[in-house]
């Protein structure tokens, strides 16, 4: 099969955003005067966009404060979230010879839009022909829609495209779109999560990429 396109999960995938995610989101729940959560506590909220992440970090009779704390932590992040976020090790010399070899690239992410242009523009400069993040207009991912869409302006089918990430969620997206998923063993789920939701493959170093594109 020739594949002419890569879709990214941003978070976990192509950027280290850990730390950053959690400092926002400790920041705003001290700021309301909720319990903090250690960072590596962190792998297993984020992905599924912002306000469930505060929702998780929240305590179950704490919930009415999501939208507060949730505002809180978009103005911390937007200040903080470059501070020590980084590539993954070997991503940016990927990204460079795929797009070398001509391959379209994309992210689609649930991490609002604003916020992803920024990490990427930043991180990966006029690597991307999109840069999909959550606007409120269609669902976020595992709903395959914005996925499709994303295809679809770039003139590809799902069966010339590759979906890479490191969740169950980006998995789970892949599949209801149809598109080939690559999980990434280097992210914040891991191995076994990937396993479970059923990747078609699972690489430990960015260069395997490479092979789908020889």
């Amino acid at each position: 099969m020739t594949y002419k396109t890569i879709i990214f999960d941003l978070d976990g995938t192509l950027v280290n955003s850990l730390e950053d995610l959690a400092d926002a989101t400790n920041f705003a729940l001290t700021f309301f005067g909720q319990q903090g959560h250690s960072t590596e506590s962190f792998r297993k909220m984020v992905g599924d966009g912002t306000r469930t992440l505060i929702s998780r970090a929240l305590k179950p009779d704490k919930q009415h404060l999501t939208e507060q704390v949730l505002v809180k932590m978009r103005e911390k992040y937007d200040e903080i979230c470059l501070d020590k976020s980084k590539p993954y090790e070997g991503l940016m010399e990927i990204v460079l010879e795929l797009n070398k070899r001509g391959v379209k690239m994309a992210v689609l992410t649930n991490k609002d839009q604003q916020l992803a242009q920024k990490i990427i523009r930043h991180f990966f400069p006029n690597m991307f022909a999109i840069i999909r993040g959550t606007t409120g207009a269609v669902a976020v991912k595992p709903e395959p829609t914005a996925a499709l869409q994303l295809l679809e302006s770039l003139n590809v089918t799902p069966e010339q495209a590759l979906f890479v990430g490191d969740s169950n969620v980006d998995i789970q997206t892949a599949k209801a779109a149809g598109i080939k998923s690559i999980g990434v063993n280097w992210g914040f789920r891991g191995e076994e999560e990937l396993r479970q939701a059923g990747s078609d493959v699972i690489i430990n170093e960015p260069k395997e990429l490479l092979k789908f594109f020889a």
